[in-house]
């Protein structure tokens, strides 16, 4: 069967159906540029009924590019255009006029308040014309101006208008920013000015207190957990709450920043947040996983970028170091999009997510940047979007870092469980193959029997010898912990008791007393826990570079002035080491030797290069130590005669053996006391950093 040909009506549709889109644009391009096109500025009238009055279309604008221009020039110019909305200049040098007529209906005794949203305006003057023709300066505010020369003490420039009759003035604002160039003005009644304050400062008050709970909430999972996510999400939070402080003039108002500060503190913030927010975002993404060199890259650019534009902001060039961050910023949220979506599509996992949390977030700065670059108009939405949209984001990321920290937990907890299954089966397979062996002879059986007994008595002796000295170390942690905080206790109620009466020397005693008792209980909770952290670390030890001069030097500031004397080899360079370990060493040694030696002794640490290794002697004046303790000194919760009356554990000397140990080096007392000083030798490989 043969169908009649649909080629010509075809193209006849298409050919119509072109010519109606192009009708259809042009119509919508005819009404975007009439929408666009100025209105004669219209006359605000101040009733007393209503309590805050927009501006927006009832301003007119006059650029001055050299900022020459006085009130009187300004307002004779014939170069006046009307303003369809609020200002939106952008980055601009040139100084900007606006000038607004207002017909005053009644005179108020509180008079007006004109309030200007940005508080990153650089310089601000306000003029009004006098009966007589003549202007008058109504005020002078902006970052430029000492904030206590602000004739009104808010985060935003603000002047307070009391017309002395009705009827219509004019008022003419002078505007000069490094900033963007963009503001509503509002006009509100002074009562309603006032509540309206102290409810930004409730509201404040509040966004302040949501972003510090939010932060103390994940310094304590960091804290707990180590997680890397986490502490990134903190350094992020942070930058964005410091952006938008500073953006809201909060600092600013209370702090009296000036300028040359604020500018480069907020420039700088803001391009430091590049790349910090693009870590956040490939994290969360995940996207090493799948891209390794897509991710290396995204956040080798973004760094230079950040690197660049910090150098303009702080050489002096505002304006060209903010509006690539800007751009970047807004570059990024399509391409990051765009890869979510993509990864999303091919069924990556972390992806899904991404797109709801990040895009409430990107849609905020989206429309602040854009009413930056003045393709937005400025108002309330636009002003505080970047704001709410941020909030939202934090909170609901912070949700998805810990859920997705306990997801990997659990799972790291099962597989634990499950190798945990397989290696009791494969033991209890072995176990099974041993006692089949062991049937073949009952004579071998039962002499493997008496074996084991054997074994398994010597086991239950050193389980009871552990407990034992367990009991006594628990005992002798709740004796040694007592007795400091007994001290720290009474001499901090006796110094809160008589804190005026008492004098200054006694109370600096007591002070004294507080800090000796506190140094003590922190040195004994060091040397409890730092046989933990040795067993969690690794089998093979980190390989830093150590500056022993360096580590030496930080240490001797732990103790009283002259209590410790360090000379080390000129040739004794960096070092390569775990710097953990050996310092962990060091301080035990350093200890050791304060506690034993007199008050007036001092305590010297002599470092000397041996060919390949390097010795480190500590030594103390001190009492003869017994032969028979020389070699149980290093042995764990031991303590000799000479330490009986002083604090400690008995594990200082066992660290050190077991740190020498993993760090292939050795320690060993060379000289025992009395005549000559107590001296510890600790020898290390010497393998320098070339």
């Amino acid at each position: 069967m043969n169908f009649p040909s649909l080629s010509g009506p075809m193209k006849q549709l298409r050919s119509f159906d072109s010519v109606f889109r192009r009708l259809a644009w042009g119509l919508l391009i005819a009404i975007a540029m009439g929408a666009t096109l100025p209105a004669a500025a219209a006359v605000l009238r101040l009733d007393a009924q209503s309590s805050l009055h927009d501006t927006a279309g009832y301003l007119e604008r006059l650029d001055d590019p050299e900022g020459v221009l006085d009130a009187a020039q300004a307002d004779a110019a014939q170069t006046w255009s009307a303003l369809p909305g609020n200002l939106n200049a952008g980055f601009t040098p040139a100084t900007v006029w606006l000038r607004l007529t207002l017909d005053v209906e009644q005179a108020r005794p509180d008079g007006w308040m004109l309030r200007l949203g940005n508080a990153l305006l650089d310089d601000v003057e306000v003029h009004v014309q006098r009966p007589d023709g003549a202007w008058a300066l109504l005020g002078h505010s902006g970052e430029n101006v000492d904030r206590e020369e602000w004739p009104v003490d808010f985060r935003s420039p603000t002047f307070l208008f009391t017309p002395a009759a009705e009827g219509r003035h004019v008022v003419l604002l002078r505007l000069q920013s490094k900033n963007a160039m963009m503001s509503r003005l509002e006009v509100w009644q002074r009562s309603a000015f006032d509540n309206r304050s102290r409810r930004e400062g409730l509201l404040f008050g509040l966004y302040a207190g949501f972003y510090l709970l939010l932060i103390g909430m994940h310094a304590i999972f960091w804290l707990g957990t180590r997680a890397p996510m986490s502490g990134l999400f903190l350094a992020y939070i942070g930058s964005c709450v410091f952006n938008e402080v500073l953006s809201l003039g909060l600092i600013q108002q209370l702090s009296g920043l000036s300028v040359a500060w604020s500018d480069r503190l907020l420039g700088v913030g803001m391009a430091c947040a590049v790349p910090i927010a693009v870590a956040v975002a490939l994290r969360q993404l995940e996207l090493a996983r799948c891209h390794p060199r897509l991710a290396r890259w995204m956040s080798l650019v973004c760094r230079g970028i950040a690197a660049v534009c910090v150098a303009l902001i702080l050489s002096g060039h505002y304006a060209w170091g903010m509006q690539p961050v800007q751009l970047t910023a807004l570059a990024l949220i399509p391409i990051l999009s765009a890869l979510a979506a993509y990864l999303l599509w091919r069924g990556w996992r972390p992806a899904r997510y991404f797109l709801p949390v990040f895009g409430v977030f990107y849609a905020g700065v989206v429309i602040g940047f854009l009413r930056n670059l003045r393709v937005l108009p400025v108002n309330a939405f636009t002003e505080h979007a970047s704001l709410l949209g941020t909030m939202v984001h934090m909170l609901l990321l912070s949700f998805i870092i810990i859920g997705r920290h306990e997801r990997n937990r659990r799972a790291r907890e099962l597989r634990q469980a499950n190798l945990a299954a397989q290696l009791a089966r494969e033991h209890s397979q072995r176990l099974e193959v041993k006692v089949a062996e062991r049937t073949v002879d009952l004579s071998d059986e039962m002499r493997r029997r008496e074996r084991v007994e054997g074994e398994l008595r010597q086991a239950l002796d050193a389980e009871r010898q552990i407990m034992a000295e367990q009991r006594d170390f628990v005992a002798m942690v709740s004796h040694e912990f007592r007795t400091p905080l007994a001290i720290i206790g009474t001499s901090a109620q006796q110094l809160g008791r008589n804190l005026q009466s008492a004098p200054l020397e006694r109370n600096q005693a007591r002070c004294h007393n507080i800090q000796d008792a506190s140094l003590r209980l922190l040195a004994l909770v060091d040397e409890y826990l730092t046989e933990d952290r040795i067993r969690e670390l690794r089998s093979e030890p980190q390989e830093d570079a150590c500056d022993l001069r360096a580590m030496l030097a930080e240490l001797e500031q732990a103790f009283p002035s002259g209590r410790v004397h360090c000379e080390v080899d000129p040739e004794i360079g960096l070092m390569r080491g775990d710097a953990g370990l050996l310092r962990i060493a060091l301080r035990n040694l350093l200890a050791n030797a304060d506690r034993h030696a007199p008050e007036d002794g001092q305590v010297r640490v002599a470092v000397r290069a041996e060919g390949e290794t390097v010795r480190i002697e500590v030594s103390n004046p001190g009492a003869r130590i017994p032969e028979p303790e020389w070699e149980r000194l290093f042995q764990k919760y031991y303590r000799g005669q000479n330490a009986r009356l002083r604090p400690g554990a008995g594990l200082g000397l066992y660290l050190v053996r077991q740190i020498a140990a993993r760090l292939e080096g050795s320690v060993a007392l060379v000289h025992m006391g009395g005549d000559e000083p107590v001296t510890f030798r600790l020898r290390l490989s010497y393998r320098p950093v070339p």
